[in-house]
């Protein structure tokens, strides 16, 4: 081995080190943060939404059981949601769904609440943009479980259409192809964020972190099936060798 290689060999294992190390530290913020320009990207679609249905007295009670909610009275936040979404005016009903099925995310109950939020993706009634994000929420909760097939079925939609979550999509499609241990298609998800002109910067820069450390980890795989050739060579030169050596008969 030769000292440039020698070199090179060594450079590549600290760059995978320092990438693992990234990621290691700052993996599960990736993918709790995942979604985390959700809101941002469409605050104004879904302010508007909020607008032209709004009631005043229903404005009074969604706040008052968001109030309870964030004073950790559960129990009365689910009535209050509950009855907004019985009685309530459409666009409020629907807010109230999502937080009823938050509550149910944030108690465990991670079924239920990939089931609230599939109901609220597939409802005629609820605005695209409110649809994309139940997409986007359930899809989430499914991250750690779901195989990279599921999440393919859950978001190729919102990934390959014009929707303002399309890139939370991806990512999430990126993050989900390298939990599963597909990097290369992990890699094709994440170079494509970066491709992207419209890609928000923090998203871009997770983007590019990952793919630094499946870079990494591609070049230094062992190549396995080199590996085997070569072995398939070694048994067919030992096997030549022993035909070219006379038999102990002819011998004697």
């Amino acid at each position: 081995m030769t000292d440039n290689s020698f070199i090179r060999e060594v450079d590549d294992a600290v760059r995978q080190e320092r990438y693992k190390a990234l990621w290691d530290k700052f993996g599960l913020y990736v993918i709790g943060l995942a979604l985390a320009l959700i809101i941002g990207v469409a605050a104004y679609n879904i302010w508007k939404y909020v607008e032209e249905s709004e009631a005043e007295t229903a404005g009074d009670a969604f706040t008052a059981a968001l109030a309870l909610k964030n004073a950790n009275e559960q129990e009365k936040a689910t009535e209050a949601f509950d009855e907004l979404v019985k009685d309530g005016p459409s666009g409020y009903a629907v807010l109230s769904r999502f937080q009823l099925a938050s509550s149910q995310a944030k108690a465990g109950d991670t079924d239920k609440a990939v089931e609230s939020y599939e109901a609220l993706a597939t409802d005629r009634r609820v605005d695209a943009i409110l649809k994309g994000l139940a997409t986007l929420q359930a899809a989430t909760l499914r991250l750690d479980q779901a195989d990279y097939a599921e999440m393919q079925k859950r978001l190729d939609g919102l990934a390959a259409g014009k929707s303002s979550w399309r890139y939370s999509a991806k990512e999430l499609l990126g993050l989900s192809a390298y939990q599963n241990g597909d990097l290369k298609a992990a890699e094709a998800q994440f170079s494509a964020l970066l491709v992207d002109a419209g890609t928000p910067r923090n998203m871009r820069d997770r983007a590019n972190v990952l793919l630094a450390l499946i870079v990494s980890q591609t070049a230094t795989a062992p190549d396995t099936k080199a590996d085997e050739t070569k072995a398939g060579d070694a048994d067919t030169d030992d096997a030549k060798s022993d035909d070219a050596k006379p038999s102990e008969a002819t011998t004697n």
